[in-house]
């Protein structure tokens, strides 16, 4: 029984043995007659081979992409994934790849049943369509790569853009130079370890030629996997005068568009070798700083009076300002006595705590004497916007100075100064003065 069996199964494969020659021949015999005309000529024979075989590949990838690949993909895989999708496919070019290499494919099989009537031009067609080979599946190879990042870039775990871009451009930079050594190699007709031992003689001279493009290619694995920047980050980069929004991220360069519109190309691997500062914490936290000092003239400075301290009181937020003076000087000497420098940087802190543009929660705000200097005392305003827009930024924190330089006069101190030709008519305007409606509420719309 077995043997029937196994002579039957025999008989069949030399049916179909057969019949794909009879098929085989036929497509051969076509083929010979129709460029019989053109075997006179080895040029013209050549031209209109290769011009057959570039339309025929044309015509393979367009029959492979949109007939078989997309359909076969679009409705069998990714119609079963829940991170993947024809889009990004379609975007990292995957589908004309792989399309590209079943049409050289294609392509190698027809030149291997042309009539063998130009034995070199169908050897040197082979050779390059194996080089084509090679060069369709190192392209493969890099888009596969680029998907791979789009799909675990998307990851919640890693929720972020260009996760593995670095050691996507690295692989590339690698796939591409093997498809390089084995593409001439092929053209050649020689071994590519015949290449790689040339290579290595050559080795000094290509690291002084390449030597930015290899310092880049690591320190963009290094500045993209560990996500110290990405495209539209506010930077600033000191020594290369760049300052503004990341608009490019690449293998050689980042560059980088100031405020001014001007653009800044930084070679990638600067960002490694020097500091920078990029401010994409200070918008993932949602808070602005300001960090700014008021000079006051040291010379304005004294202690208030019992009648001053009852005329201050009558003004908005000025409770809540003596209650944080006296609590802050409560385990003081009783020769202690608030002074009008004292009582303002209360009334600093009061006002920030009402402001409903300040954070309070979770963010640092003090009201603080640095060290005097021969131009003042500075008196530094440190707390957090909640508006992390520039212009809105600059908007609230102009304000903010606005009302605290016009309250200075009241507590009888003055704003330090150079002084010029300028001579203050009146010193006595510096004096307590707290005449009713003078002083509207200084906190907003929230204030007490």
């Amino acid at each position: 029984m077995q043997a029937e069996k196994a002579a039957a199964t025999t008989t069949e494969t030399k049916t179909t043995d057969d019949a794909s020659g009879e098929f085989l021949s036929v497509i051969t015999d076509w083929l010979g007659d129709l460029l019989k005309p053109f075997e006179g000529s080895p040029l013209i024979y050549a031209v209109v081979v290769s011009g057959a075989l570039l339309l025929l590949l044309w015509l393979a990838h367009l029959f492979f992409r949109f007939a078989v690949i997309r359909p076969l993909v679009g409705s069998q895989l990714l119609g079963r994934s829940k991170w993947l999708d024809l889009k990004d496919m379609s975007d990292t070019k995957v589908l004309s790849s792989i399309s590209s290499l079943l049409s050289i494919g294609l392509i190698a099989f027809v030149i291997g049943i042309l009539p063998s009537l130009q034995a070199h031009f169908n050897s040197t067609a082979g050779r390059i369509a194996g080089a084509f080979s090679v060069f369709f599946l190192a392209q493969l190879i890099v888009r596969s790569g680029r998907l791979l990042d789009v799909v675990y870039s998307r990851l919640p775990s890693v929720d972020r853009p260009g996760a593995l871009r670095g050691y996507v451009t690295v692989g590339s930079f690698l796939a591409y130079i093997t498809a390089a050594i084995l593409i001439v190699s092929i053209m050649m007709d020689k071994s590519p370890i015949y290449f790689l031992t040339g290579l290595g003689a050559i080795s000094a001279i290509l690291l002084i030629v390449f030597r930015d493009t290899l310092l880049s290619m690591f320190a963009n694995v290094i500045v993209t996997t560990g996500d110290l920047v990405r495209v539209n980050d506010w930077i600033s980069v000191p020594k290369s005068n760049a300052n503004g929004y990341v608009i490019d991220v690449s293998l050689n360069v980042v560059k980088v568009q100031n405020f001014d519109k001007t653009i800044s190309v930084l070679p990638t691997y600067t960002l490694v070798q020097e500091s920078f500062v990029n401010y994409r914490g200070m918008y993932n936290s949602g808070g602005r700083r300001i960090k700014r000092s008021i000079l006051l003239d040291q010379r304005t400075i004294r202690p208030l009076s019992s009648e001053e301290i009852s005329e201050l009181a009558d003004i908005p937020l000025m409770d809540k300002a003596l209650e944080l003076e006296k609590t802050a000087t409560q385990n003081c000497v009783e020769v202690d006595r608030i002074t009008n420098s004292g009582l303002f940087r209360q009334y600093v802190t009061a006002y920030l705590q009402d402001h409903p543009k300040i954070l309070k929660d979770n963010f640092t705000m003090m009201v603080r004497h640095l060290q005097p200097t021969p131009n003042g005392l500075p008196l530094e305003i440190y707390c957090f916007v909640d508006d992390t827009r520039w212009a809105q930024y600059e908007g609230i924190q102009a304000t903010i100075f606005d009302q605290l330089l016009s309250m200075i006069p009241v507590f009888g101190l003055r704003v330090w100064q150079e002084e010029s030709d300028f001579a203050e008519p009146n010193p006595q305007s510096r004096l307590v003065s707290t005449a009713p409606g003078d002083y509207p509420a200084a906190g907003g719309p929230n204030s007490s």
